[in-house]
């Protein structure tokens, strides 16, 4: 119509796939916090069996998600009150939240965030932070990057861009961008109903081979080498597109113990891309902390 807007038209599905990506990463959040750090068998031991239902902890309430979600949300907030990805708001939200004592956040993330007072300063504090301590590609941008998936999922080089950007802030090791990049393009295409993209580079090598890795091997990386970027996407990848279902996708992920929390967010945002907030179990929404929050920004989101 003449003077009228013109709206690109959305594939069929997406918004439930949008939706889905984010509650999954909040629910398999939640679900994996009451068993982060513990091992398969004393998972095992604790709840009779693997943890297949929402469960309260010493730390976290029932349907409580931990510092993964927190950061999300930030971001997500960002990119929806400013249209796009804002660093300096989004920064500004990032450092309010780490200094309001959350219940958890990562060294690297804390390092980076708690005293600086800038985008770049937090660049040179992460900078700092690796050189000290010698390596700094943890899972903590990783957990948090999601929404630009669904904010930018028709442009690939802006998801590109934006996810390294973004993991920059906190972690210098350009490995930890990579994976948020490769995490992103792939959610995107899902949310999308395209073709899932394809790179020769060494983190879409791994995150590929991880589908049929064995399985012994991916439990002994979950025990051996928590918190560890590759680690978590590879856990993720394996959960997401070896299970033709979200809960059972999920329920691995979190049932290798670990960084259990965080393997099971972004495994959990990559599954609810593939099937879709109407495939997440309504006993893990039911409890879910702030679920309208969640679900009502990824539908801003895709309203950008």
């Amino acid at each position: 119509m003449p003077g009228g807007v013109i709206r690109r038209r959305e594939p069929r599905g997406m918004h439930d796939r949008a939706r889905g990506a984010m509650l999954g990463l909040a629910v398999g959040d939640a679900l994996g916090a009451a068993v982060e750090w513990l091992h398969p068998d004393q998972i095992t031991s604790r709840y009779g069996g693997p943890l297949r239902d929402m469960a309260a902890s010493a730390m976290w309430e029932l349907g409580e998600w931990t510092d993964d979600t927190a950061m999300a949300v930030e971001l997500a907030s960002s990119l929806a009150d400013q249209g796009g990805y804002d660093e300096d708001d989004v920064f500004g939200r990032y450092a309010v939240w780490a200094r309001s004592r959350p219940k958890d956040i990562g060294a690297t993330v804390a390092a980076a965030l708690r005293r600086s007072r800038s985008a770049a300063e937090a660049r040179a504090t992460a900078e700092a932070y690796h050189l000290a301590e010698g390596r700094s590609a943890g899972n903590g941008s990783l957990m948090r990057t999601v929404p630009i998936a669904i904010r930018y999922r028709a442009d690939p080089g802006a998801i590109e861009r934006f996810s390294r950007l973004d993991s920059s802030l906190t972690h210098h090791d350009p490995l930890a961008g990579d994976a948020c990049a490769w995490l992103n393009l792939t959610v995107a295409a899902l949310i999308q109903g395209r073709a899932l993209p394809r790179s020769i580079s060494d983190v879409a090598l791994a995150a590929e081979a991880a589908v049929a890795a064995d399985e012994a091997e991916l439990a002994t990386a979950a025990q051996e080498q928590r918190g560890y970027v590759m680690t978590t996407l590879r856990i993720a990848f394996a959960a997401a597109f070896r299970h033709d279902a979200f809960e059972p996708a999920v329920v691995y992920a979190v049932n290798l113990g670990g960084d259990a929390d965080t393997n099971g967010a972004v495994a959990g945002a990559l599954a609810g891309a593939r099937f879709g907030a109407e495939a997440i179990p309504q006993r893990w929404l039911e409890p879910l902390l702030r679920k309208e929050v969640v679900s009502g920004l990824a539908n801003r989101l895709t309203r950008s």
